[in-house]
């Protein structure tokens, strides 16, 4: 297993797209347990991801999985963070959230010759989400606005801090009956200037000691792909959830040299009960 930082894994999986395959759309959740709308729910999750953006191998990550609503509006989950939703019409749901950000990325996992990259620092980020509802459709708009250290600066310099992104995802149940939902979908993902160099740029003095060419990113689509998700309840508590991906890296992010293969693969897999 590859362990992040000395963070508990479970704060990894707030990185991955887990947290969309483990809660149902309006339409999948019909066709669940009453269990679903459990105010408790515990499990495990395994995770498969890029090594970093951009990496040509992947990790592995295993976590225990905890959620627990509070009300009608509250929520605490180890996957969806510290945040509160609201459904204001039918169809509609809008959320807010404090959770770990997604982008990230470890000197260590790096090759040798491009240590002096750096780390994309862990840090808390803001994420607000609406969700559009109808039949079968479903699109989710997604901002995450990080809120601590990007990456450190040279010497002399000041950390680099912020990075915004947003995420559109459309999908459409393809199956949803008390044993199975299925559902299948595409997702696009625009990035910041800051958030994108910091995560596929290099600067000049990184191409000078990396031997890589100078590369700027400019604010735009970062990826875009395809994802299939399902969810089978094994019985009255117990669920289980799987996740499937892939990301290309498009535009100035497709382009860096940091890039080893554009396309990016993503598995996530939970079973978890309710209580």
């Amino acid at each position: 297993m590859n362990h992040l930082y000395t963070l508990p894994l479970w704060m990894a999986l707030a990185i991955a797209p887990l947290a969309q395959a483990q809660s149902a759309t309006p339409a999948q959740q019909g066709s669940m347990s009453a269990a679903a709308a459990s105010p408790m729910r515990w499990g495990a999750a395994v995770l498969s991801l890029p090594k970093y953006p951009g990496a040509d191998r992947q990790q592995l990550l295993a976590a225990p999985l905890i959620e627990a609503r509070f009300g009608e509006h509250f929520f605490a989950s180890t996957l969806q963070g510290l945040g509160a939703d609201w459904r204001p019409a039918e169809g509609l749901s809008l959320s807010a959230a404090l959770v770990l950000d997604s982008h990230w990325r470890r000197r260590k996992d790096l090759p040798t010759a491009w240590a002096s990259l750096g780390d994309v620092k862990f840090a808390p980020a803001l994420r607000l989400a609406a969700q559009w509802q109808v039949e079968r459709f479903s699109l989710e708009l997604s901002s995450s606005s990080r809120l601590g250290t990007l990456s450190r600066g040279a010497a002399g310099s000041k950390d680099k801090k912020g990075g915004h992104s947003v995420q559109l995802d459309a999908s459409y149940g393809l199956l949803a009956t008390p044993g199975l939902a299925l559902a299948a979908g595409v997702s696009v993902e625009a990035m910041d200037a800051r958030l994108g160099q910091a995560l596929f740029g290099v600067d000049a003095s990184q191409a000078a000691s990396s031997k890589l060419r100078a590369h700027r990113v400019r604010a735009g689509v970062a990826s875009a792909g395809v994802f299939a998700q399902a969810q089978v309840p094994l019985d009255k508590d117990w669920t289980f959830s799987a996740r499937m991906g892939l990301q290309s890296l498009r535009g100035d992010a497709g382009n860096s040299p940091l890039v080893q293969k554009r396309r990016q693969p993503t598995l996530a897999m939970s079973f978890s009960r309710a209580f």
